[in-house]
């Protein structure tokens, strides 16, 4: 019930904006959470993925012209860490089908920020990743399929850390397959 209500949320919140011209894409998918780094085996589970992807503003063309992304991680698992985020985000063509995205940004998250104490803290299961700030640096990469002019296909990374701004960085990555509509 919760993705359906983010979903619609998704949906009502891009259709006035792509109506103006403004979005260049929209993005949707599962991640499997947990892969790579230091958060290995201590966060599993998936979660759905959804991002906006806004039209190139002029004033970034002096940076290669990146887009503008804003998005939602919504782990399945309560005890697994969700995330709002934004960001740049840069597409470089490799052929007529294949693409590569890199994206840069930050992002917000409601997983736990330091260990917690099991005598306190019972309900937690002791598979967490410590990610040491509410507020991290996010990093992220596609590498992509176009199956028609609209409709791409893409595999998906992600990672969030603090970059040793608070103790501890474990960070947290997410890897997962996503389906992306051009406008």
């Amino acid at each position: 019930m919760r993705i359906l209500i983010i979903g619609l949320a998704f949906l009502a919140f891009a259709a006035p904006a792509h109506a103006d011209g403004l979005i260049s894409e929209l993005r949707g998918g599962v991640v499997a959470q947990g892969w790579g780094g230091q958060g290995v085996d201590k966060e599993q589970g998936a979660a759905v993925n959804g991002e906006i992807v806004f039209r190139s503003p002029d004033f970034l063309s002096v940076l290669l012209a990146p887009r503008p992304v804003v998005g939602a991680t919504i782990a399945f698992d309560s005890d697994a860490t969700s995330q709002i985020y934004a960001g740049l985000d840069w597409r470089f063509d490799l052929t007529d089908r294949f693409y590569v995205n890199g994206g840069v940004g930050g992002a917000l998250h409601n997983g736990e920020t330091a260990p917690f104490d099991p005598a306190i803290d019972t309900g937690r299961q002791g598979h967490t990743v410590f990610l040491g700030c509410r507020a991290l640096f996010r990093l992220s990469a596609d590498a992509g399929f176009r199956v028609t002019e609209r409709l791409n296909a893409s595999v998906y990374w992600a990672h969030l850390s603090n970059a040793n701004l608070c103790t501890p960085n474990e960070g947290l990555d997410n890897l997962g397959l996503r389906l992306g509509w051009t406008f």
